[in-house]
C-alpha cells in the first residue's frame, strides 16, 4: 500500500507541475511568492485522503464520476 500511495502522490505532483492552471486560484497566486514546487507541495500536503483520490480521478479518469 505504501508504494501505491507514493506513486499516487508522485503522479499528482507531476500533473500539477506540468499544468499549474489545474490548481485552485489561491495556489496559483502562491506560486508567485513561494515558487511552483512549494505551492504544489503545499496544495497536496493539505489534501485529505479522499480529496486526493478525487483529484486523481479528475486528472487521470475525467469521465469517471467524482
Amino acid at each position: 500500500m505504501a508504494d501505491k500511495a507514493k506513486r499516487f502522490l508522485e503522479e499528482l505532483f507531476v500533473a500539477f507541475i506540468k499544468n499549474p492552471k489545474q490548481l485552485p486560484i489561491e495556489y496559483q497566486k502562491w506560486i508567485e511568492e513561494a515558487g511552483l514546487y512549494q505551492a504544489v507541495c503545499d496544495y497536496i500536503a493539505g489534501m485529505t485522503d479522499r480529496f486526493a483520490q478525487d483529484e486523481y480521478k479528475k486528472l487521470f479518469y475525467p469521465y469517471e464520476r467524482v
